[in-house]
């Protein structure tokens, strides 16, 4: 803690994750927030206003004594009455620049804190729990799913509590259970799901990585067994992070070092949410070659080589014994054919059109699990549901 702060001085903190995009955002709450930015804020077309005017803007310098340190969008937050409670400073988002504003501001009395604790003025525990998550959103679509939730679930969670009151439990069980059937893949958006892609050697399996991630995260050879260990790359599936996970190809060797990355890849590969069996279609296929299950999606890669009859039939001969879907999806990492469709099959696989903002959706995991056990336990008695949901959710 800055020692020069007290109860009343005021706090700052970094509300976007550090060195992650382009601008970051600084917030800065409490008593005196706004002398304190005007003391920091050169505005080069004049003088500050003798009143910030709430949904405006300000551009300025932001300076510590001589040193110019950034230019800086300074946005007042106001409450009912007008009164600032509370300024966002968007600065450019590199690590030394917003180290240099923090520094500054607890020069000046502010204390520095964690984001969590930021004031916004957010009172439901649901808003609060869904602004702490959109800190570390790394994709458009998860911020907006959020956003929508912290509309939308606490009226949902409202509405159930009424219908228990009034002794409707049947109703309110029934609006609960379908929030909570909505809600299982929820957890993608802050635990990105793993998806293992496994394979022979040569297959084009670190290819197809790099087509799913858009970028060339791995290096790519005709070299067998080029990926001795398992790789792990961010990708976006359908608006919301995954992580891809490139393994060593699967074949018989007397490398210990190779033969070692092929069973850590299998370990991967078994504790992954979506399997990618990806084969060289232009070539045979050996049906034990494959490692599958019921999260596998096959892949037939090199398709602009064409894919062999005698691969196809191998296909569908390992379809019916392991109870895999039939149908391979045929891609050509070098081209970038058959991407999309692999994108959407591995969005299906994952659920993730449960993940919806039109609908009240529980995001928190540890929130689901104790409202799955109110379910499973409260089937009579609205009163008890009612009490231990308003519980749950700081409602008194």
């Amino acid at each position: 803690m800055n020692p020069s702060a007290t109860l009343k001085s005021p706090t700052c903190c970094l509300l976007t994750p550090p060195g992650v995009g382009a601008i970051a955002v600084i917030a800065v709450r409490g008593a005196q927030c706004e002398s304190l930015v005007r003391s920091c804020v050169s505005r080069p077309s004049g003088e500050w206003p003798n009143a910030l005017q709430p949904g405006r803007l300000y551009f300025g310098i932001f300076a510590d004594g001589k040193e110019l340190i950034d230019e800086v969008i300074v946005c007042p937050l106001t409450d009912g009455d007008g009164k600032t409670i509370g300024v966002d400073i968007s600065a450019h988002g590199g690590i030394r620049v917003v180290e240099r504003i923090l520094m500054a501001l607890t020069s000046r009395g502010a204390e520095l804190i964690e984001a969590d604790d930021c004031n916004t003025g957010v009172q439901c525990r649901i808003e609060s729990d869904a602004h702490r998550r959109m800190l570390r959103c790394t994709t458009r679509r998860s911020v907006m799913f959020l956003m929508a939730q912290a509309e939308l679930l606490p009226a949902a969670y409202a509405k159930i509590i009424d219908q228990a009151n009034a002794g409707m439990v049947d109703e309110a069980r029934v609006e609960l259970k379908a929030i909570l059937d909505r809600s299982t893949r929820a957890h993608f958006l802050h635990t990105p799901a793993r998806i293992a892609v496994v394979g022979p050697p040569n297959a084009g399996k670190s290819s197809l990585v790099n087509a799913l991630a858009d970028q060339q995260h791995v290096i790519v050879t005709d070299i067998e067994g080029t990926t001795r260990d398992w790789v792990t790359v961010p990708a976006v599936i359908d608006g919301i992070e995954v992580t891809l996970v490139d393994t060593a190809g699967t074949r018989e060797t007397h490398d210990d070092l190779e033969r070692a990355a092929i069973q850590r890849g299998r370990s991967e590969s078994t504790e992954s949410d979506v399997i990618l069996a990806v084969f060289d279609g232009s070539t045979d296929l050996r049906a034990n070659s494959l490692l599958a299950d019921e999260k596998t999606i096959l892949v037939l890669n090199k398709s602009d080589l064409g894919i062999t009859k005698k691969c196809r039939a191998s296909i569908r001969n390992i379809s019916n014994k392991q109870k895999i879907a039939p149908d391979a999806i045929h891609t050509s990492a070098k081209r970038g054919d058959g991407i999309d469709a692999l994108r959407k099959m591995i969005s299906t696989q994952l659920g993730l059109e449960r993940i919806n903002d039109d609908f009240p959706t529980e995001f928190e995991p540890e929130r689901l699990q104790i409202m799955s056990e109110l379910y499973r336990v409260n089937r009579n008695s609205g009163t008890s549901l009612a009490t231990q949901m308003r519980d749950i959710l700081g409602l008194g």
